[in-house]
């Protein structure tokens, strides 16, 4: 009884080193930032991984994660203004009087309103687009920077787990 429990005492202990060695730097956003939340400048990102990784993944990785945000909120915003005009331009087929039915001839009869709903149509797929295009970019440029921050940290292949040891089941640390 007194192995496990030291056993798992042990395990306990490494995991909180472990875990205390992973939060020295962490990712917010698109920046790196320490312990107290203070966003590393471009030197000490230098400093920590490298000129080669940051200029080669950090600033790439950076960009995409800005860009994916930016085409994110431009799409919604895409989306919602073409739903808007195609509402109002069907508010304005049916206040001339016409029926669902008759939609080709209510926009025949009046160009503005032909212009307004194909024009929000293509807003909304273009929208659309850019919301799906900003999604890939946001995930992948995520991967990168945590994958920048992993390197920040010292993690260049540390693994601690338990397992089977040639004498049974033990803490094992490989690095």
């Amino acid at each position: 009884m007194k192995r496990i429990a030291i056993l798992f005492g042990l395990i306990a202990a490494f995991l909180c080193l472990a875990q205390s060695a992973n939060a020295q730097y962490a990712r917010k956003g698109a920046n790196l930032v320490d312990r107290n939340g203070s966003v590393l400048t471009d030197q000490q990102v230098i400093s920590l991984v490298g000129n080669d990784v940051f200029e080669e993944t950090f600033v790439g990785a950076r960009k995409q994660y800005k860009t994916g945000n930016t085409l994110i909120w431009s799409g919604v915003a895409g989306i919602l203004v073409g739903f808007a005009g195609s509402v109002y331009a069907a508010y304005r087929i049916a206040d001339a009087g016409y029926d669902s039915d008759q939609i080709t001839e209510a926009l025949k009869a009046d160009p503005t309103t032909a212009a307004m709903y194909l024009g929000s149509g293509a807003l909304m797929g273009v929208g659309g687009t850019a919301f799906s295009a900003g999604i890939v970019l946001k995930v992948i440029g995520k991967k990168r920077l945590n994958w920048v921050s992993d390197q920040a940290n010292g993690q260049y292949g540390m693994a601690l787990g338990l397992g089977a040891t040639a004498n049974g089941l033990g803490v094992t640390l490989t690095f």
